[in-house]
C-alpha cells in the first residue's frame, strides 16, 4: 500500500469500468476506476492522459483516478491525448499505395493535431523497386515531410525509425493491412500483436486492431519514456472534413503558390487569375487530384451539415433570447401546429371587423 499519497501516471488504455495506468516512479501498472465525482462532472479520460491516482495498492495493482491533468492536445478519433508525433504508415504494395489515401490521412491529422510532427512511413519496401521508392521521395520529401522506408519483415529501416520515436509519444495510423501491428511487434519484441493477411487478391487489408492502446518501448537514451500507440484502420467517412477554405493551407505546395492568387478566397479549382492553376506543372498530378477530391468532399459535407442544421432549427424555438449567441436563450421543442394554442396576438391580428355581418348581430340581439 501507498497510503495517503497521490502520484501521476499515464493512461494506457480503457477497460470495462476502469483504466490501465502506468506509474513511472513505481514502474508498475494499475487498474483504476475513476472517482464518482469525475463521472458526475462527465470528465472524459483518453489513452495518453496524465492522471492523478490515489488509494494505491501495489500488491493488488489497484488505485483510483482522482483527477485528470490538462491536455496539450487531443484526437477525437481515435480518442488519444498528449500526442507528440504521428506516424502515417502506408504499404508500397499489398495493399497498393494510393496517393489519395495518403493525402487523406495527412489532411485529417494536420487538422486535428496542427502542432505535432509527422512521419510518412512507407512499409513493405522489400516488395518495391527503386523507382517506386524514389517516386515517393520526389513528391513528399520535397514538401518537407519526413520519410522512412521500412520493411518489418526484413528489418530494413527499423533502426532509423526507432531513433525517431525515442522519448516521444507517437501514434501509428494508416489503412488496414499496411503493417502497423507488425512494425510494433518488431519495435517491441514479445508484444505479439495480432496481425492479418490480405482478404483478397486485390490486396484489401483486414482489420486486426479494434481499439487504441499505448505501449512503452525500451528507452535507448534520455529519461523521457517512449510511447507508441496502435490505432484501428479508418473508413473514409471517419476522416475529418474541414471548411473548404482551410484545405489549401494543408497542401504546402498549394499554400505557397496561393499567395499570388487574384482573390483571397480562391479555391484553386476554376477561378480566374488563380496562380495555382497557372503553375500546375510544378505540382504533382496525384497531389492536385487529391486536393480537388478533398475540396469537393468538404463542400458536399458542408452542404449536408447546413441542410441538417436547417431541419433541426425548424423543430425548436428560442425562449428568453434571440439565438445561440445570447446566453439567456434556451432551446425548447416547437410543438406541432395542431397541438399549439393560438396566441392572443395572433387572434387579434386575425380579427377583422369588416368581415362581421352587423345586421345579423342586431337581429340576434332583438331576439
Amino acid at each position: 500500500m501507498v497510503p495517503n499519497r497521490v502520484l501521476t501516471g499515464t493512461v494506457l488504455r480503457s477497460h470495462a469500468g476502469g483504466y490501465l495506468v502506468y506509474q513511472k516512479d513505481l514502474n508498475l501498472e494499475f487498474l483504476c476506476p475513476a472517482r464518482g465525482r469525475l463521472k458526475k462532472e462527465r470528465v472524459s479520460i483518453f489513452a495518453g492522459d496524465i492522471v492523478e491516482i490515489s488509494d494505491i495498492d501495489t500488491e493488488l495493482s489497484q488505485a483510483v483516478i482522482s483527477a485528470c491533468q490538462p491536455r496539450r492536445n487531443s484526437l477525437s478519433r481515435p480518442p488519444l491525448a498528449n500526442v507528440d508525433q504521428v506516424v502515417i504508415v502506408q504499404a508500397i504494395h499489398q495493399p497498393e499505395w494510393h496517393p489519395l489515401w495518403c493525402d487523406r490521412y495527412l489532411v485529417h491529422f494536420q487538422l486535428e493535431l496542427p502542432d505535432v510532427s509527422f512521419i510518412l512511413c512507407f512499409n513493405k519496401c522489400d516488395l518495391a523497386n527503386e523507382d517506386d521508392i524514389q517516386s515517393l521521395r520526389n513528391v513528399y520529401e520535397r514538401l518537407g515531410y519526413k520519410l522512412h522506408i521500412t520493411s518489418a519483415r526484413t528489418g530494413f529501416g527499423m533502426p532509423e525509425l526507432t531513433d525517431e520515436l525515442q522519448g516521444r509519444f507517437s501514434i501509428f495510423t494508416g489503412p488496414s493491412g499496411v503493417g502497423k501491428s507488425t512494425l510494433l511487434n518488431v519495435l517491441k519484441p514479445g508484444l505479439n500483436l495480432k496481425t492479418g493477411i490480405m482478404e483478397n487478391e486485390f490486396g484489401v487489408g483486414k482489420h486486426t486492431t479494434t481499439a487504441s492502446e499505448i505501449y512503452r518501448l525500451e528507452e535507448i537514451r534520455g529519461e523521457n519514456p517512449t510511447w507508441v500507440a496502435d490505432t484501428p484502420g479508418f473508413s473514409v467517412s471517419e476522416l475529418t472534413h474541414s471548411d473548404p477554405q482551410n484545405i489549401p493551407f494543408l497542401f504546402p505546395e498549394i499554400k505557397e503558390l496561393a499567395t499570388n492568387c487574384k482573390y483571397s478566397n480562391c479555391l484553386h479549382l476554376v477561378e480566374e487569375g488563380c496562380n495555382v492553376l497557372a503553375n500546375l506543372h510544378s505540382i504533382s498530378k496525384d497531389r492536385y487530384l487529391s486536393y480537388m477530391t478533398l475540396v469537393e468532399e468538404s463542400k458536399e459535407r458542408q452542404r449536408e451539415e447546413q441542410s441538417q442544421s436547417t431541419k433541426i432549427d425548424s423543430k425548436v424555438k428560442y425562449v428568453g433570447g434571440k439565438d445561440d449567441n445570447d446566453e439567456r436563450a434556451k432551446k425548447i421543442p416547437r410543438l406541432n401546429k395542431r397541438y399549439r394554442a393560438t396566441s392572443r396576438r395572433l387572434e387579434k391580428q386575425q380579427f377583422s371587423p369588416g368581415k362581421i355581418d352587423l345586421d345579423s348581430l342586431a337581429a340576434e340581439a332583438e331576439e
